[in-house]
This record gives C-alpha cells, structure tokens and sequence, in this order.
C-alpha cells in the first residue's frame, strides 16, 4: 500500500514538473492499480488524479495565455517601431524634398557644413536626425523634450535651420502664458531673449529672415513682455528702425508710441524727442497706408511737443525745397492747423495746399485764420475763390452769407448787403441770408426820419427769416430779439401824422444806397 502511494505520489510530480505526459501517468496509474489497493485508497488515489489534473490543465491554459501576451507585445512594439520607422522617413521625405536636407548625387547621403562645421559624416547625420526629433516634438507639443533638442542643435549646429530658433521662440511663449508665478515667467522671457541672440549670431545674414527681421521679432516681443523696461524697449526698436532699408509703418508706430510715453513721462528732452520725430519722418513720407500715417501724426499731437515753432523748424525747409509735393504740403498744412498755428509759415503752406487741391473747405479755413489775425482784405478774397470753386448753391449761398458778415463787421454795410442778395439768390429759404441783409440795412446813414423807416424793411427781413427758422429755437430767439430792438426804432405815431403817413399803409423807404417797400408801422 505505501509502495502504491509512493509511487503515484511520484508520477504526479513528474507531471506537474512537466516530464511525463498524461498517457503515461494513465498507463502507470493502472499498473498501480494491479498492486493490492484498498477501496478507500482507491477513492483518495482517484480524487488525487482529478485534482492533479485540474490544476495540470489550469497551469497549461496559464501558460498559454502568458505565451499569447507575450506574443501580442512582441507584435505591438514590433508595429511601433516600424511606425516610428515609417514616421521618420516620411519626415525625412518631407525635408528633403522642401530641401531642409542636402543630398549630393551619391550612393551615399551627405550632409552639408550647416550640420556641423567641423563634425564628421556620422555626426552630422545624427544631427539631421536631432533635428527631426526637434520637429517631431514640436508637432506633437511635447515642448519640454522640443527644447532638449533645440539646445542640442544649437550647440552642435547653430545654423542648420532658422526653423529651429522659430519653433523654439513659439514654445517660450506659451511657457511665458502659461507661467504660474513670476519669477517662472521671467526666466522663460529670459530664455526667449537669449534665443534671440543665438539667432542673431547664426542667421543675421540671412537674406529674408535675417537682422532686421530677428530684431524685429525681439523688439516686439520685448515689447509685450518686458513693458517696464522702456529704454531697454527703445533701444532695440531703434536700432531695427535704422539699420532696415525699407520702411515698417506699424512697426515704427510701435517705437513711437513707447517715446511718446517717455517723453511725457519727462524721461526724454524735447530735443531728442524731436529730433527722433524728424528722423522717423523721413521714412514715413514713403509710407502710403493712410491709416499708419494718420497715427503717426496723432501720436505726435498728443504728444504736445509739437508746437508751432518746433513743426516750422522741422518741415519749413522741405516745404520750400518741395513746394509741389501734394502729400508733403497737406500732412503739413493738416498738423500745422491742428496745432492752431496763425503764423507766417501756416499761411504759406496753406496758401501752397489751396493750389495743390483747391477745394473750397480749404479756403474758408485759411480765411476764417486771415480774418482772427485781421487781414480782412485776404479773409474776403479766400472766400470768394471758395464761392467761385464751389458748385453745390447751398454752400454758395452760405459762403456769401460769410462774406456779408465779414464785410459788416468791417463797417462796409452797402458791400455786405449785396453779399447777403446773393445769398438769397443761390437760396431763398437761407435764414441767416435776411438777418445779415436787415443789419445791413439798419447800417446805413441818412436824415433822421429816413433812418427810422430803414427799421420797417430791416423787421420785415427779420420776421421772414423767424419763418425760415421753424424748429430752430434758438435762431427763433435771436430773430424775436432782433425784432424787439427794430420796433424799439420805428417812428412815434405823432412824427408819422405830421408827414401824414398812416399805419399800414405801404411805404417805400428811401434811404441812401437802402431802398424798398414796406408798410408803416409806428410807435403808440
């Protein structure tokens, strides 16, 4: 009995060890089995064997499986590779045919000095395959990894590809976004400077992308992230300005916005401040974006450096020297009024600008500023090339209306009133028209009674003119105040009896150069 369960105690081992098969277990068990057995030891013998079995069939199905796993990884990293494999020569693909990589007509690919000055083959060729981890990861926005490749580059070819220093700068400003403090922030804006200047030193002769262009980008970036440091900002605008032999319109806006700011900030001098203004004034005569220039001209208004004097010294001689330059003559003109300017110099460009481009806005402007220094004579005759330009009778009738006023308040009445009829004739519903005829009127001088009657016709205009003015209430008032005053001089009833003149009764004034009809009106 013991020999038996020695013994399958022993084939159960082996089978579990994986030794012996299960057909010679079966078979073994059986020779066993012919050993004289008990039935209990037979039953105990048995529920062994299945048990063994069990756990046999359990360990092989483990077994499988682990083997299947082991099978998939292998199939998974093997189509990783060939994946990734597939990515770089595509990549490789790519840049070769956008010419990023240089392949001479050999059987072998060679890399040019751009990879590596003094690197050997192998070395360069490493480093093309740098750069397209740099790019793969810079696609993919793994930046951190992005930058290790960069800076790899940049020590080991500087100026393989400006892409590089592109990409790197785009990542360094999402890092500066999305700084969680400060001090994190201003490293990373630290970082991008730098990156500049590595730039710089690589690519400045670079025919499209090169000083100009970095210091461009620098400033601008400087610009947004280092705002407190106006000289530093200043500086690298400047010198971009300078050195670039075309002309950036927005670009210079930019600079001088930041000396405008110093300048009233009281950090800059005037001199310099104008000096500065002159230079990038030269350049923006060149500019035809009417939108960058009308900036530029209001930067410098607000600025409040440029007053008269300061815009005579600067423009005076460019004028003079380019007397039919139309663009010149009406930027100058346009800032000289802006400034209020009455002096010498204005008038000149303005008399010059009404030449260029006559127009009739221009010419009552210039007269509007000869008649606040007082030559009226210039005044009227400005005006009267302003009717004769004119083809719209409205304004016509208003420029006469001006030119009545004028000559009224210079004591010539009989000239201002033929101004006002000529208003009337370009528009009869011109209110201000009959007012400045009855003040004209009311000008003229004769006997005394005579005087009196001219107050009739001056009402009558007066009251036509309350009519014209419906809705407008204060040109309403004005017309009731004038009315009020006429009355004030109409004749006494007695005076009226004596020349045995009636009221109502119609009556032609005769007073001078006055004349017209009227009815007679006296005072109770």
């Amino acid at each position: 009995m013991k020999k038996v369960v020695i013994k399958s105690m022993l084939v159960l081992s082996l089978v579990l060890a994986g030794t012996m098969n299960t057909t010679t277990l079966l078979a073994q068990t059986q020779e066993t089995q012919q050993v004289e057995e008990t039935p209990a030891e037979r039953k105990a013998r048995e529920k062994a064997e299945k048990k063994a079995a069990k756990e046999a069939e359990k360990a092989r199905k483990k077994a499988e499986k682990e083997a299947e796993k082991a099978r998939k990884a292998a199939e998974k990293a093997e189509k990783a590779r060939l994946k990734e494999e597939a990515k770089i020569a595509k990549i490789l693909a790519a840049q070769k045919k956008e010419g990023t990589l240089v392949q001479e007509q050999q059987t072998t690919t060679t890399y040019g000095p751009e990879w590596g000055e003094n690197a050997t083959a192998e070395q360069r060729e490493e480093n093309v395959y740098t750069f397209n981890f740099f790019t793969d990861a810079y696609n993919n926005k793994n930046y951190d990894k992005a930058l290790e490749y960069m800076y790899t580059l940049i020590n080991n070819c500087p100026k393989a590809r400006s892409s590089v220093y592109a990409n790197g700068a785009a990542i360094y400003r999402n890092k500066i976004t999305r700084s969680r403090s400060l001090a994190e922030k201003s490293a990373h804006i630290d970082s991008l400077m730098n990156l500049y200047d590595y730039r710089l030193a690589a690519f400045a002769d670079d025919p499209e992308y090169g000083q100009v262009y970095i210091l461009k980008m620098k400033a601008k970036d400087y610009y947004q992230y280092r705002s407190e440091d106006k000289q530093g900002m200043l500086e690298l605008f400047r010198k971009a300005i300078e050195i670039d032999p075309g002309v950036d319109a927005g670009f210079i806006n930019q600079y001088f916005k930041v000396l405008v700011d110093e300048y009233q900030a009281l950090n800059v001098e005037t001199d310099y401040f104008m000096s500065e203004y002159d230079f990038m004034a030269s350049k923006m005569d060149l500019v035809t974006d009417a939108q960058e220039k009308a900036n530029f001209d209001a930067l410098l208004i607000n600025s409040g450096a440029a007053n008269c004097e300061e815009l005579e010294r600067i423009y005076k001689e460019r004028v003079e020297t380019n007397p039919d330059d139309l663009a010149l003559v009406e930027k100058v003109y346009k800032l000289l009024g802006r400034q209020k300017c009455q002096n010498d110099f204005f008038f000149f460009v303005g008399e010059r600008y009404l030449v260029l481009n006559p127009v009739s806005a221009t010419a009552q402007v210039l007269s509007a500023n000869y008649e606040a220094v007082g030559n009226h004579t210039r005044a009227i005759e400005l005006l009267r090339e302003a009717i004769a330009i004119e083809s719209d009778p409205m304004v016509k009738s208003q420029l006469c209306v001006q030119i009545a006023g004028s000559e009224l308040s210079a004591g010539k009445g009989r000239e201002a009133a033929a101004m006002a009829k000529e208003a009337i004739e370009y528009n009869a519903n011109n209110g201000m028209a009959y007012v400045v005829l009855a003040q004209s009127y009311t000008s003229a001088n004769c006997d005394d009674f005579n005087k009196l009657t001219i107050y009739w016709l001056a009402y009558d205009l007066v009251s036509k003119a309350h009519g014209l003015f419906a809705g407008d209430e204060a040109h309403q008032q004005m017309c009731q105040e004038l009315m009020a005053t006429y009355k004030g001089f109409f004749p006494k009833q007695s005076d009226c009896f004596f020349r045995g003149m009636q009221d109502g009764t119609e009556y032609n004034v005769q007073c001078g150069w006055v004349a017209g009809s009227t009815i007679v009106r006296s005072q109770k």
